[in-house]
């Protein structure tokens, strides 16, 4: 889908504090074979909980949008996303998260969303799909938050060639604009790879992450019994290429054009089979230095290599940049950013 007319406005992050691997080596968590095949240096571990996390960086992203509008936003559509347990059962976190953020009952929707790691980036497409055809919402913001950890969740151990770090983000999308113009957006879905998560698992009446830890690692070999990885591979390169081709097409650009591509924050072996191959690029193409540092964030991963990239001036206006979202299940979303305010067509 070609854009002209929906903007970043605003964009926020909140980190935990970032782990050494010498930690979980050290405390037989890690090995040195798997910290060898990732290449993980830390990760970011975090004392508050998802949605505490999403609104810190939601604050952030509604300070920036209201800077760049000269006065108060307050979105109308608030979105928001967290791959693990929220902290709380039987709650909707999206209602906090907006609450918290100070915005009063008014028109408007609240929903929390779940593509997984795929969350934020499918969130902005949603959002932006919502903006053109309804008028009546001036303004959109996606949020997302995890905090990982033990007994469900250990950060280091929990899957295979991916470690998880804890982390907030959020950004504000309207027609006016900002940050960046949203150029272009394309998703993909295949369920029949959803499989690979739920493995050998029966359905349970209650979770049993709160007694014991989440073997996704034990999941993906029974699914893989059955199937296999070169199909996986293929598939996924398959998904990467056609949202990548698409958003690229639409725009009329090509790969060399994009300074920079924001994927998911994988270790550098499943970076290299997931992502390099498929796009036929160089790692240095992509933030994944950034990731071998923070972990892989649930659905911040994109949000956060980009307000990196912003900071540090590593792309400035006229870049492009690629939001690159992949979650299991499976989906695929790229979002296409030409970084700089640009007048609605």
């Amino acid at each position: 889908m070609l854009l002209d007319d929906v903007h970043l406005n605003g964009i926020g992050c909140d980190i935990g504090t970032l782990t050494p691997v010498a930690v979980p080596l050290a405390a037989g968590e890690f090995t040195e074979d798997e910290a060898a095949r990732t290449g993980q240096q830390s990760t970011a571990v975090a004392e508050l909980h998802g949605p505490e996390l999403a609104v810190r960086a939601g604050r952030e992203a509604l300070r920036q949008a209201s800077v760049t509008a000269g006065e108060a936003v307050w979105p109308s559509l608030c979105l928001h996303a967290g791959i693990y347990h929220s902290g709380i059962d039987f709650w909707h976190a999206a209602s906090y998260v907006r609450h918290e953020l100070g915005m009063d009952a008014g028109a408007g929707l609240t929903l929390e969303i779940n593509a997984m790691s795929n969350s934020a980036v499918a969130g902005m497409d949603l959002a932006a799909s919502v903006l053109r055809g309804r008028p009546d919402h001036a303004a959109a913001m996606v949020t997302a938050g995890d905090r990982f950890g033990a007994p469900g969740f250990p950060h280091w151990s929990t899957d295979i060639g991916i470690v998880y770090g804890d982390a907030g983000s959020a950004v504000v999308l309207s027609r006016r604009p900002g940050i960046a113009r949203i150029r272009a957006i394309a998703s993909f879905t295949d369920p029949s790879l959803e499989g690979l998560q739920r493995g050998d698992e029966p359905f349970r009446t209650a979770s049993i992450a709160a007694h014991q830890a989440i073997d996704i690692r034990r999941r993906k070999r029974q699914w893989l019994a059955g199937h296999s990885a070169t199909e996986v591979d293929v598939r996924n390169g398959e998904a990467v290429a056609a949202v990548v081709k698409t958003v690229l097409s639409d725009a009329g650009l090509d790969l060399p054009d994009l300074a920079r591509i924001c994927a998911p924050h994988y270790g550098r072996r499943l970076v290299e089979t997931q992502i390099l191959r498929p796009l036929g690029i160089a790692e240095d193409r992509t933030m994944t230095e950034l990731g071998l540092r923070v972990g892989h964030l649930g659905a911040s991963d994109q949000i956060v290599a980009l307000d990196h990239l912003l900071r540090t001036g590593a792309a400035t206006v006229g870049d492009h940049v690629l939001l690159l979202g992949i979650g299991v299940g499976m989906t695929w979303t790229a979002v296409l950013l030409e970084l700089g305010p640009h007048s609605t067509s």
